[in-house]
C-alpha cells in the first residue's frame, strides 16, 4: 500500500511510523508472522523466572515461578505476579522459608483466587516436598499444604476439578515402585488430600502435566525408564480413571533422550503433547510434538529444530483447530536460547514461527491462547530486564490462521481488508462465509469484534447465527483516537484477524 504524499507530510512522526508499520502487513496478513503488541519484564537484582501464566476472568493474567530478588532472601521463593490487561502489574507476593520454594503452575480458582503447584524445601518431611497453596483475590495465602517422605517429592503441575478440588501431579522418590514415580494427588477444594496414586516400575518415571478428561479421569505426561527403549528415558503418556488407575500407558521415543513436557487433550477426544527429543530429528535436541487418538496411538509425530537443542514446553489447541507451541531455541534467533513460539495447523505442520530475544539467554516456559485469539507467553529473559534473570511476558496479536475443517460450515471464511483504510471516521469490512456441501443447510454463529493494540473489545460488528453468503459492515470509530485497530472474525472454531487505521 502507497501512502499519497499529502498525506504523509501532514501526519505527525510518531502516527506516520505506526501507519507504515501497519500497512506493511496489511495486503496479506496471513503470510506473516504476528505482532508482538508489548512485552513486561518484572524482577530485582536476582534471578526471577516465570513458569506458568494464564489469562484471569478480567482480561489481565496471573504468573507463577520463582524469586531470588524478593522475599526470604537466602533461597529461592514462590513468586505470583498478577498484571492488568496491558501487562502492568498490580501486585506480586512471595512465598517461602528459608530454603528454595518454587512455583511451577498456577491456575485461577472458581472463586476468582489461585491455586500454586511447586515445591518446597523449607519446613520438609526430607529434601524436597509437593508443595499446593492456594491464595486469594488479591494474592494472600488461604491455605497451604506439603505432601511428600524422606526423599525428594515436586508437584509440576496442577488444575482445578469439575468437583471443585484440585489435582496435583509431579514426581516422588518417597513413594511408589522404583527410583522416581508418577505422584497423582486429588485433593478437596480446602486442598485436604481424598486420595493419591503412584505409577510407575524399577525406573526412573516422573509426570510434568496433567489434564483432566471429560470422562472424569486424568492423561499425563512426562518421562519413562521402566517402558520404551531408551536407556535414558522415553516419552511417557498415561490415561487414568477417576480415581487415578492406569488405564493404558504409551512411550514415544528412540534409544536416546524423550521427554514429554505438556499435555492437553484435543477437541477430536485425543492429545497433543509437546516436549523434545535427541532419538530423531536434525540436532542435539528437537521439539517434539504427537498427536495421538483417544487410546494414545500416535497419529503423526513432528520435530523442529535446527542444529542445537530446541524444547517445546508448553502446547495448547487453539481455536482454528491447530497447535501453539511455546520453548526455547539455540539453532536460530539472536544468540544464546531465544523464546520459540511455533504455530501449526490441524495436522502439525507449521504455518509460522517467531522467535524472541536477544544475546543472553531466553526461554519461554508457558503459552495461552488469549481471548482475542492472540497469545499470552511467559518465561525469564537475560537479554532485558531490571537483574540477572527477570520474568518475561510477552503478548502476541492474533496470527493468521489456515486450518480447513470441512465438517464446519464456517471452515471456509474470507475477510476482506477494510476500505477506506485508513479512514475517519467510517470504513466498509466485507467477509464471506463458503458453503461446504456436506452441511449446506447448516448456519454458523459469527462474531465480528474491534480489539486495540492491548486486545481490549471496543466495538462488536456482528454477533449472530449467519448462513453462508457475502457480508458487509460499516464500521464508525467516531469515538476512538488515532492509532492502529485490529478486527477479528469468528465462525465456528475459525479466526480470521487484519488490521486497520484510524487516521484524525
Amino acid at each position: 500500500m502507497r501512502l499519497p504524499t499529502t498525506l504523509v507530510n501532514h501526519l505527525p512522526f510518531r502516527l506516520l511510523i505506526l501507519l507504515l508499520a501497519a500497512c506493511a502487513v496489511c495486503g496479506n496478513v496471513e503470510a506473516q508472522t504476528p505482532d508482538t503488541l508489548w512485552t513486561r519484564t518484572f524482577g530485582g537484582s536476582n534471578i526471577d523466572v516465570g513458569y506458568s501464566v494464564q489469562q484471569t476472568r478480567d482480561g489481565g493474567y496471573v504468573i507463577a515461578g520463582y524469586t531470588r530478588s524478593f522475599g526470604s532472601m537466602s533461597g529461592r521463593n514462590v513468586w505470583l505476579v498478577k498484571t492488568d490487561q496491558s501487562g502492568s502489574r498490580l501486585w506480586s507476593n512471595a512465598f517461602g522459608g528459608d530454603a528454595d520454594d518454587e512455583g511451577y503452575a498456577v491456575q485461577q480458582t472458581a472463586d476468582g483466587g489461585y491455586v500454586i503447584a511447586g515445591y518446597t524445601k523449607s519446613n520438609t518431611a526430607g529434601g524436597t516436598d509437593m508443595l499446593l497453596m492456594k491464595a486469594d483475590t488479591i494474592g494472600n495465602i488461604a491455605w497451604l499444604y506439603t505432601f511428600g517422605g524422606a526423599q525428594d517429592d515436586e508437584a509440576y503441575a496442577v488444575q482445578q476439578t469439575r468437583d471443585g478440588g484440585f489435582i496435583v501431579a509431579g514426581a516422588t522418590s518417597s513413594f511408589g515402585a522404583g527410583s522416581r514415580d508418577v505422584w497423582l494427588l486429588k485433593t478437596n477444594g480446602a486442598g485436604s488430600e481424598v486420595w493419591r496414586k503412584t505409577l510407575g516400575g524399577f525406573g526412573s518415571d516422573g509426570a510434568r502435566s496433567v489434564q483432566q478428561t471429560p470422562d472424569g479421569g486424568y492423561i499425563i505426561t512426562g518421562w519413562t525408564y521402566s517402558h520404551g527403549p531408551g536407556a535414558v528415558g522415553n516419552v511417557w503418556l498415561v490415561k487414568t480413571d477417576s480415581l487415578g488407575n492406569a488405564v493404558w500407558n504409551k512411550f514415544f521415543g528412540g534409544n536416546d533422550v524423550d521427554r514429554g513436557l505438556c499435555v492437553e487433550q484435543t477437541r477430536d477426544g485425543g492429545f497433543v503433547l509437546t516436549g523434545y527429543t535427541s532419538s530423531s530429528g536434525a540436532g542435539l535436541d528437537d521439539l517434539l510434538l504427537i498427536k495421538t487418538d483417544s487410546a494414545g496411538n500416535a497419529q503423526w509425530t513432528k520435530t523442529f529444530g535446527g542444529t542445537g537443542r530446541d524444547y517445546g514446553n508448553s502446547v495448547q489447541q487453539t481455536s482454528d483447530g491447530g497447535y501453539i507451541v511455546a520453548g526455547y531455541t539455540l539453532s536460530f534467533g539472536s544468540g544464546g536460547d531465544d523464546v520459540w513460539l511455533i504455530k501449526t495447523d490441524l495436522s502439525g505442520n507449521q504455518t509460522w514461527g517467531a522467535t524472541y530475544g536477544g544475546s543472553a539467554s531466553d526461554v519461554g516456559y508457558s503459552v495461552k491462547q488469549t481471548s482475542d485469539g492472540g497469545y499470552i507467553v511467559t518465561g525469564h529473559t537475560l537479554s532485558y530486564g531490571a537483574g540477572v534473570h527477570d520474568v518475561w511476558l510477552i503478548k502476541i496479536a492474533p496470527g493468521p490462521t489456515s486450518t480447513r475443517e470441512p465438517n464446519d460450515v464456517a471452515s471456509e471464511i474470507r475477510l476482506e481488508q477494510n476500505y477506506p483504510n485508513p479512514f475517519n471516521p467510517r470504513t466498509t469490512i466485507k467477509f464471506q462465509l463458503r458453503e461446504v456441501r456436506s452441511r449446506r443447510s447448516e448456519v454458523s454463529h459469527v462474531v465480528l469484534k474491534i480489539f486495540d493494540v492491548l486486545g481490549r473489545d471496543v466495538a462488536t460488528l456482528v454477533n449472530e447465527e449467519l448462513k453462508a453468503g457475502s457480508y458487509e459492515r460499516v464500521f464508525d470509530a467516531s469515538v476512538l483516537a488515532s492509532g492502529v485497530y485490529m478486527y477479528q472474525l469468528r465462525a465456528g472454531n475459525v479466526i480470521r484477524t487484519r488490521k486497520l487505521v484510524v487516521l484524525r
